[in-house]
C-alpha cells in the first residue's frame, strides 16, 4: 500500500461513524480470544499439567487481559497507528503460549498477522512478521536452541509472510475497489441530483406556460403534465390515468366524445394530430374550447393543449352580431332597391340621373350580396371561390363608383387602365380592397387635390396604384397604419369620421391573394399605395 493510499483509507476510516471502528476492533479481539480459551479447555481437559507451565498462563492472561481492555477502550478516539498496538500484543502473548510447549500454538500468529494485512501497509506486516520471528529465536535461547527450533522458525515465518502478504494485497485492491465505487456512487448521485434539478427547473418552466402540456404512456397513464394542462382537466401532479370527471364533447350542444376517442386515448394509440377542437365540460362546471394535438416522442406521446374558450365565443358573438347587422340591413337595402328600380323603369329619366341611379342600384346590389354572404356563413374564407377575374374591370368599377363623390368634393379622379391584367382570385374581395383604397383617398384629399388611379400588368403580376395629394401620413406612423382601429393623427385632426380598419382589410385580402401591398405617403403632400397581385395567385390559372 503507497502513501496515497494510506491516506485514503485513513480518511475512509475518519469519516465513517464512531461504532464502526470500535465494533471491528472487538470482533477481530474476540475471535482471537475465543479461538484461544476453546483450545485452552481442551487442553484442560486432555492435557491439565500444560497449566503448570508459567509461559502458557501467562500468554493466556495476556490474551484475557488484551481482550478486556478492547472492550474498555473508545477506540474511534485512537489515531489508526495506536490501534496496532492490539495485534502486536496478541503477537507477544501467543508467544508466551507457544514456548515450550509441545502443542504447536504458533498457528494463532495467523489472527494478528491477518489483521495488520488486512489494516496496514507492507511495512506494518513485515514488522509483525519480524516480531514473530524474534519471538521463535527468544524462545530458541532460553532452551538452549535446538535444532528443531530453527526449522520451527522458518516453517512459521515463510507461510506467515506470503499469507500475509496475499491478504495484503488482496485488502489493497478491495480497499480501492471500495473507493472506486464510493466515487462512482458519489458521481452517480451527483448526476441524478443534476438531473432532479434539471427536472424541477424543466417542470417549473413547464408550469409557467398557459399551454397545457401532457405525456402519455401507452396504457393511457399521463406521466408528466404542467400546471396548466392539470387545470384544464383537474388533475393531481401525481401520475394517474385519465379521469373522467373531465368530460369532452364534440360540440358544447353535442354528445360525449366516446372514451375510445378521447385525446388521451388517441395519443396512448400512437396517433398524431393537430388543430384537433374540443369542448370540454371541466369540474368546476365551466365550458372550455381547447384545441388539441398530439406528437410522438421517444419516451411516449406529447399532448399539447391550448385553451382558445376566450377566441370561439369572441368569433361566436361576431357572427351572432354579423347575423343580426346583416338582417337589420336587409330592409332598409330592399328598399334602397325597389325605388332604383322604379325610377330606372320611367322613360322620362334624364341620362344623367339614370347613371347616376345605376351607379347605386349597383352598390346596393354589392351590398346586398355581401350580406348574403354574411348570413350564409361569417366564418367562411372569403378567398376560397377564386375565378379569373380583369383586375381593370373591377377598378374601372371602382372608379365609377366614387367618380360622383370625388366631383361632389372638388377632387379630380382620373384612372389609367390597361386591358387584359386578369388574375385568378375572387372578385368580390379584390373590389372591397379597391374601394378601400380609392374611398381613402378621395375622403382626406381636399377640394381641388387629385386621385390618380392607374393598372398596369406584365406577364407576372397586375400592379394597382392609387395616389392622391391628400392630406398623408407621418413617417412615425406608417407602421402602425395597419393595426386594428389605428388612425393617423392627420386623419383624426381633419375631422372626417372613420373605423381605423379599412388598411387592415386591404392587407389581408392582398395576401389572401399571395400580393404585396407598399404604401408610402408625405405629411402634407399626398399618399401612394401600389397593390402588386400575381397573375397566377394562389394557383395556376386555366389555360
Amino acid at each position: 500500500m503507497n502513501d496515497g493510499d494510506e491516506r485514503a483509507d485513513a480518511t475512509r476510516r475518519a469519516e465513517r461513524p464512531a461504532g464502526d471502528r470500535t465494533r471491528s476492533v472487538w470482533r477481530r479481539q474476540l475471535v482471537l480470544a475465543v479461538s484461544t480459551v476453546a483450545i485452552a479447555t481442551v487442553i484442560a481437559l486432555l492435557d491439565p499439567l500444560l497449566f503448570t507451565g508459567a509461559p502458557f498462563v501467562v500468554g493466556l492472561a495476556l490474551i484475557v487481559a488484551i481482550t478486556v481492555g478492547t472492550m474498555a477502550v473508545p477506540w474511534h478516539r485512537v489515531p489508526r497507528a495506536g490501534l496496532a498496538v492490539i495485534p502486536f500484543l496478541d503477537i507477544v502473548a501467543i508467544g508466551f503460549l507457544s514456548h515450550s510447549s509441545d502443542v504447536r500454538l504458533g498457528f494463532l500468529w495467523v489472527f494478528p498477522v491477518t489483521w495488520i494485512a488486512t489494516y496496514y501497509s507492507l511495512a506494518w506486516l513485515v514488522a509483525a512478521i519480524c516480531s514473530v520471528g524474534v519471538i521463535v529465536l527468544a524462545s530458541g535461547l532460553v532452551v538452549g536452541f535446538p535444532t528443531d527450533q530453527a526449522l520451527r522458525l522458518f516453517i512459521l515465518t515463510i507461510p506467515l509472510g506470503f499469507i500475509g502478504m496475499t491478504i495484503q494485497r488482496g485488502s489493497a485492491r478491495t480497499r480501492a475497489a471500495a473507493r472506486l465505487l464510493r466515487r462512482q456512487s458519489g458521481q452517480l448521485s451527483r448526476m441524478l441530483e443534476r438531473a432532479r434539478q434539471e427536472e424541477q427547473r424543466r417542470t417549473a418552466l413547464l408550469d409557467t406556460l398557459q399551454t397545457g402540456v401532457a405525456q402519455v404512456e401507452r396504457d393511457g397513464t399521463i406521466r408528466a403534465s404542467n400546471a396548466a394542462y392539470r387545470r384544464m382537466y383537474g388533475l393531481d401532479a401525481v401520475p394517474q390515468l385519465h379521469p373522467s370527471r373531465a368530460v369532452e364533447y364534440r360540440d358544447r350542444r353535442g354528445d360525449p366524445v366516446p372514451a375510445e376517442e378521447t385525446v388521451i386515448a388517441r395519443a396512448a394509440r400512437g396517433e398524431t394530430f393537430s388543430g384537433v377542437r374540443v369542448w370540454l365540460f371541466d369540474v368546476v362546471g365551466r365550458w372550455r374550447v381547447l384545441e388539441v394535438a398530439a406528437r410522438y416522442r421517444m419516451d411516449g406521446m406529447i399532448i399539447v393543449t391550448e385553451d382558445v374558450t376566450a377566441e370561439a365565443e369572441a368569433a361566436h358573438e361576431r357572427r351572432s352580431l354579423a347575423r343580426v347587422v346583416s338582417h337589420e340591413l336587409r330592409s332598409p337595402l330592399t328598399a334602397v332597391l325597389g325605388h332604383t328600380d322604379l325610377l330606372l323603369e320611367r322613360p322620362d329619366l334624364p341620362r344623367g340621373a339614370r347613371e347616376q341611379l345605376t351607379v347605386i342600384e349597383s352598390a346596393a346590389e354589392r351590398m346586398e350580396e355581401m350580406i348574403a354572404r354574411i348570413l350564409q356563413d361569417p366564418g367562411r374564407d372569403p378567398a376560397e371561390d377564386d375565378t379569373v377575374v380583369d383586375v381593370g374591370e373591377v377598378v374601372r368599377a371602382s372608379v365609377a363608383g366614387f367618380a360622383p363623390a370625388a366631383a361632389a368634393a372638388g377632387t379630380a379622379l382620373d384612372l389609367a387602365a390597361r386591358d387584359g391584367a386578369a388574375i385568378l382570385g375572387n372578385g368580390f374581395r379584390l373590389r372591397q380592397a379597391i374601394d378601400n383604397l380609392i374611398g381613402n383617398a378621395v375622403k382626406y384629399t381636399p377640394r381641388g387635390g387629385r386621385v390618380d388611379v392607374s393598372v398596369e400588368s406584365d406577364a407576372d403580376a397586375v400592379v394597382v396604384t392609387v395616389s392622391d395629394t391628400g392630406i398623408g401620413i407621418a413617417s412615425d406612423e406608417i407602421a402602425h397604419i395597419y393595426d386594428p382601429y389605428f388612425r393617423a393623427n392627420s386623419a383624426r385632426d381633419s375631422g372626417i369620421p372613420g373605423t381605423g380598419i379599412g388598411m387592415g382589410v386591404v392587407r389581408d385580402i392582398v395576401a389572401q391573394h399571395g400580393g404585396r401591398l407598399d404604401l408610402r405617403s408625405v405629411l402634407a403632400r399626398g399618399t401612394t399605395a401600389t397593390v402588386t397581385l400575381p397573375r397566377r395567385g394562389a394557383k395556376e390559372l386555366p389555360e
